[in-house]
């Protein structure tokens, strides 16, 4: 297979891709993907890629090959179409919501179409390059490493730390370490921009931070991340429960689900803490584009209080993070919220 004209559609710190023209192969055009930065990132794809496509999977690009030395992936080329992003972006509402139920739709079957196949991908995983340890004992080990950058911020702004909140956060752990009914194949990265709207349908672009873990931590995207509209993100949350549910007992038990929801949201929320200094107390920086980290700190807290109230697995913790957020929202009182424009 000979490549030629290349066009560079992203460069980035962890990767560079690029689309090539393909000649005398049975395509006309192929996507390349070079981890130049972190290789681990490439194997992750690689294996979740190949495991989608052994079980005829049509959720993201189709691997074609790749090479572990080069640090290269050669991938399906799914052509140009709008991202989940360019629709919220955009002033159709109808369109931006009917393309983030479709991606709620596709992202549920892509985990009922995986429950139980741990072997499968830690086969193929290995087969590339002995890792370290699972995605998601990775997730876990480090909300338990860094618990003492949520007790900095407490103390920055003179706001109580419950008794219980350290066995709350090993709690939380525990259930990302072991996610029983919810382990799936999951994304990892379920940006609005990770997302293709294509002739054949939805697809999920940039499988880097794959792995098996708990479904729900794809599903926060609309249940916490994204700033939406509360009916909007009702409806997706349902869209996602439906379809997932035939093939996963657990969400079709409302205590299960609603404590499961709970808990990887609040695990979410404390990630944050420990991602973002107390130097955003003086000052306020981008998290996304036209989203303040302020904001974000403060969206996390008011989403993750909601779908704890009905069913408080960690209530120390629980109100450790009321508390911080009552000092927060005193303290950046005024700080802009956000809106897509297909919503306002």
């Amino acid at each position: 297979m000979l490549l030629a004209e290349p066009q560079v559609l992203r460069t980035q710190s962890r990767c560079h891709v690029v689309r090539a023209r393909v000649r005398g192969g049975d395509v006309a055009t192929v996507v390349l993907k070079h981890f130049h930065e972190d290789p681990m990132l490439g194997l992750d794809e690689w294996a979740g890629l190949e495991l989608l496509g052994r079980h005829n999977l049509i959720t993201a690009p189709g691997l074609i090959a790749g090479d572990i030395s080069s640090r290269l992936l050669v991938l399906e080329d799914l052509g140009t179409g709008p991202s989940l992003e360019d629709l919220f972006r955009a002033d159709d509402a109808s369109a931006a919501t009917g393309g983030l139920l479709a991606v709620a739709r596709i992202t549920a079957q892509l985990h009922a179409r995986t429950r139980g196949v741990q072997g499968d991908f830690d086969l193929l995983r290995h087969s590339l390059s002995p890792r370290p340890m699972r995605v998601r004992i990775d997730n876990a080990r480090s909300l338990l490493e860094h618990a003492d950058r949520l007790r900095r911020w407490a103390e920055a702004v003179d706001s109580p730390v419950a008794p219980g909140t350290q066995e709350d956060l090993e709690r939380l752990a525990r259930e990302l370490a072991e996610p029983g009914p919810f382990l799936s194949l999951t994304h990892g990265d379920m940006a609005p921009g990770n997302t293709l709207f294509t002739p054949s349908g939805p697809r999920l672009l940039d499988f880097e931070y794959c792995g098996m873990r708990h479904a729900l931590y794809d599903a926060l995207m609309w249940l916490l991340i994204v700033p939406l509209p509360d009916e909007l993100i009702t409806r997706a949350d349902l869209t996602y429960r439906i379809t997932l549910a035939p093939a996963c007992e657990a969400a079709q038990v409302d205590a299960t689900w609603t404590r499961a929801r709970a808990m990887v949201a609040t695990a979410r929320t404390v990630n944050m803490f420990q991602w973002m200094s107390p130097r955003t107390l003086e000052r306020n920086r981008d998290w996304a584009p036209g989203f303040s980290e302020r904001a974000a700190l403060l969206r996390h807290l008011s989403r993750s209080r909601v779908l704890r109230e009905p069913f408080d697995p960690v209530p120390d913790l629980s109100r450790t993070l009321d508390a911080l957020e009552e000092r927060l929202a005193e303290r950046w009182a005024g700080t802009p919220s956000f809106t897509w424009p297909a919503f306002r």
